[in-house]
């Protein structure tokens, strides 16, 4: 036995395609007629009173009993592009559950039910980055430990740049810049592109540089945060090395 999909029924297919495309760019995957399925594998369903094979004014929307469940990794972001929609009504604002996720509750336009939240491995890097153990965050977040400590792992190598740099020591990171590997390289002090990630990724299609073998070389010499002395730059290569080996 396998599951298919999640259908629900729509009055006006029309109308419910903008919605789930303006707001959740959900494009048509399959297109039956009255029945369209969206890239998430939700389908769309005109006239199922019809199909289905029961009185029209039995259909009940706005019901409240069930949900559709969305998440995002820019939860800021989807809210800024709610507010362009004045019309969808909204169950609750956006706000923090006791899990620490921030989310919303809002109804398209049959007033099927649609919580959108931020990922719950974003809300865990959020507490990584205050300084929380993964003990504590598991608390905080009401999550199993051992989910957490995959998070934390994704969460450890996410941050590691080519160079073996940990992005989020920074105090421009989540600010002015979202980490070498989110940018491409292309941080807001070289926007041209930093000449490490490009040798590395664009040219010689490694991972990072610890896969190397001329690692440390001239261009890591060239690219030298002149706040150093000799002997800090020197510390700073063999703490980069040794992060880049205990890369998985």
């Amino acid at each position: 036995m396998k599951y298919g999909t999640t259908l629900i029924a729509v009055r006006d297919m029309e109308r419910s395609l903008r919605f789930y495309k303006d707001l959740f760019q959900q494009e048509v995957t399959l297109d039956l007629g009255w029945n369209k399925t969206l890239a998430c594998g939700l389908a769309l369903q005109e006239h199922f009173d019809e199909i289905a094979g029961f009185p029209a004014d039995t259909m009940m929307f706005h019901s409240n009993t069930m949900e559709l469940y969305f998440e995002t990794e820019d939860f800021d972001g989807f809210i800024a592009l709610l507010d362009q929609y004045p019309d969808v009504e909204r169950l609750h604002e956006a706000k923090t559950f006791p899990w620490l996720q921030r989310g919303i509750r809002i109804f398209d336009p049959d007033g099927h039910l649609i919580e959108v939240s931020e990922s719950m491995y974003c809300v865990a890097c959020r507490q990584f980055r205050q300084g929380k153990s993964v003990e504590e965050t598991a608390q905080l977040t009401q999550h199993p430990l051992d989910i957490v400590q995959e998070w934390y792992r994704k969460y450890q190598t996410s941050n590691i740049s080519v160079c073996g740099t940990d992005c989020s020591t920074c105090g421009c990171y989540g600010t002015m810049c979202s980490g070498c590997n989110a940018c491409e390289g292309k941080v807001f002090h070289a926007p041209e592109g930093c000449a490490i990630y490009r040798c590395t990724i664009g040219e010689k299609h490694l991972k990072n540089c610890g896969e190397c073998k001329d690692a440390p070389c001239n261009i890591w010499q060239n690219t030298r945060d002149p706040k150093y002395s000799d002997e800090e730059f020197e510390q700073n290569i063999a703490a980069r090395m040794q992060t880049l080996k205990g890369l998985p």
